[in-house]
């Protein structure tokens, strides 16, 4: 029942990224129980940092812990090799890549993309798989075709579409926040959750209810979090996260960056204000 988290970036305000908040933050979620970071997920705005953005979130993550997932991604195949070619350097769980997005492309040049990455990675290669956000579904029939897929983080609501990667022998994550618990409690090796850069003690208190038998308990926690999450899409989810880290985890992780933009300070107050009665509960 692994944790991994896709921690944000960190900005300061005029859009650099902030090293030391960054091993900060990493530090902080570890002592609470997280067992991996996934850096330039989603959650920390992958798809809109640079290469070197990319290299410099994974080298602060590096430097205060191995247990990293280093999604290398983009649209440009030599930008994502070279991000390859850097982790092999280092010693790390996994790199990973989303599929290509955006444009139409058949089946045969997805599987192609991802062979090529195995080509030239020393370490394991993970599949991204969010169609929703990419508009391709690399499912567990292509993930067998690829054939050197170590694993896999499948943000999707459809649990049985995830489960089908486990049956392939792999490393499989959900990456829903509803669905942590389910996670937890299916035989899958754990989940991923943006929810979890403010809410790591709600992520543990899951874990340490489903090994103690207490189902009750851990659906209990489970709404909690799908409050909170639900909470954090009513105001700008992304931009959120900043505030509640601040809020619950008692430290600043910065600022977002444009177009993902800061709330306003009434936006903030509320948001705050709600969250902690959600907590509470």
């Amino acid at each position: 029942m692994e944790i991994v988290v896709p921690i944000v970036t960190p900005f300061t305000s005029d859009g650099k990224i902030d090293e030391t908040k960054v091993r900060t933050h990493v530090e902080n979620l570890l002592k609470k129980g997280v067992d991996i970071i996934f850096v330039n997920g989603t959650t920390g705005l992958g798809p809109a940092l640079s290469a070197e953005e990319k290299r410099k979130m994974f080298d602060a993550t590096i430097e205060v812990t191995d247990k990293v997932i280093f999604q290398v991604g983009s649209l440009n195949l030599s930008e994502t090799m070279e991000l390859v070619s850097y982790a092999n350097k280092k010693d790390l769980i996994a790199v990973a890549s989303y599929p290509p997005y955006y444009f139409s492309i058949p089946k045969e040049f997805i599987v192609k993309y991802f062979k090529d990455i195995c080509s030239k990675s020393s370490n394991a290669v993970y599949l991204y798989n969010y169609p929703s956000a990419t508009g391709k579904d690399v499912d567990a029939d292509m993930v067998k075709e690829i054939g050197c897929i170590s694993g896999v983080k499948d943000t999707n609501p459809d649990f049985a579409h995830t489960l089908r990667y486990k049956e392939l022998g792999i490393k499989t994550y959900n990456g829903s926040d509803s669905l942590a618990m389910t996670s937890m409690a299916s035989g899958l090796d754990g989940t991923v959750s943006g929810a979890g850069n403010y809410a790591p003690e709600i992520l543990n208190q899951i874990r340490e209810s489903l090994r103690n038998g207490d189902v009750g308990s851990a659906i209990k926690n489970q709404f909690v979090l799908i409050d909170l999450v639900n909470l954090t899409k009513r105001v700008g989810q992304f931009s959120a996260i900043y505030e509640l880290v601040e809020e619950f985890q008692g430290y600043s992780v910065g600022y977002p960056r444009d177009p993902i933009y800061p709330l306003s300070k009434d936006s903030s107050e509320k948001l705050r204000e709600e969250a902690r009665k959600i907590w509470k509960k």
